[in-house]
Parts: C-alpha cells; structure tokens; sequence
C-alpha cells in the first residue's frame, strides 16, 4: 500500500497483535521469524527515525487488544483459511471510530459480514493494499453506514442464530 499510496507514508502505521501458539513446532518458529522479518523489512524501506510504518506486538494481553480494537480506523481480517474469525465481530461490536473492516473472502464470517466490509483474496497484495487505501480515504459518512451496518448484523445474529443455520444446512444435506 505504501508503495501504490505513497500519501499514506508518515500518515498511517499498521498494528500487528501477534498471539503465537504451539511455538515448540518449527514450522511456526520459522512462520513468526518471517512475519518479523518482513516488517523489518517495510519499516527499513519505507520508516524513518520518527515513523515505524509496521508495528509488531508479539504476546498475549487482552486489554491491549480491546484497546487496539476500539481504536482502529481499519482492521484487516485476512485469514487463509478460518472456520470463523471471532476478531471480525469482536472488533466492529467494540470500535469508536466506525472503523472500517477489511474481510478475507475465505474467512469463515464472510457470509454473514460482506455487505459492511471491504472483502478481499487472501493472497492478492494489490487487491489488500487498494481495499486498505479505499477504507483509509473512505467518506465519513461511508464509513459510518457500514460500521453502524456491521453491529447490526453482528448483534441481530448470534450463535444460536448461527447454529440453527448449521442444522438446517445439515438437515437440507440429508447429512
């Protein structure tokens, strides 16, 4: 994104809340090294002395993450693959600043959220950093229908609501 929208350079910084699990596997070591190395990477090509673009917080704390969720402008949900990404309810229900919500296609709440969110492929660089200018620029008033859009789907279907969907979907299969 920076590179496409270089008005966002020394504007916007991206908070990475990074809760690593099973880190005696090696596969996850090596997962959370690159991630690590890649911001590296951003901030040491496009930061400065005074601005980090990319910010990694690695470790478990819940109060910052509520904090984190109630003050972003956008949050980027981009799961590859996800049963279902509680942070894409969790973040629109708790949000101050009608944040902006950008949804992989293939996260699990897709079905339910897409009409308030910008919805993006996973793995498409270019499709994630156009959708996170789009959400950085967007109209005040834009932003404010599909987070006030984004509650009331999130609050109007719940998890019973959720579950009776999974049966009828069972009960339609003849599973």
């Amino acid at each position: 994104m920076l590179e496409l929208y270089p008005e966002h350079r020394g504007k916007v910084q991206f908070l990475a809340l990074l809760v690593p699990s099973r880190m005696e596997v090696e596969q996850y070591q090596n997962y959370l090294n690159e991630l690590m190395g890649a911001a590296g990477q951003v901030n040491a090509t496009y930061g400065d002395s005074v601005w980090e673009p990319v910010r990694v917080v690695v470790g478990e704390n819940y109060p910052r993450a509520v904090a984190a969720m109630q003050l972003y402008d956008v949050l980027l949900v981009n799961s590859i693959a996800d049963g279902m990404n509680l942070v894409a309810k969790e973040g629109p229900v708790v949000n101050q600043q009608q944040g902006v919500l950008v949804l992989s296609e293939r996260t699990g709440v897709r079905q339910q959220l897409e009409s308030g969110a910008l919805i993006i492929p996973p793995l498409d660089v270019s499709s994630t950093a156009n959708a996170l200018h789009q959400a950085l620029v967007m109209p005040a008033e834009e932003r404010k229908e599909k987070a006030d859009r984004l509650r009331s789907l999130i609050e109007n279907e719940d998890i019973v609501d959720w579950l009776c969907n999974q049966l009828e979907t069972i009960v339609k299969l003849g599973l």
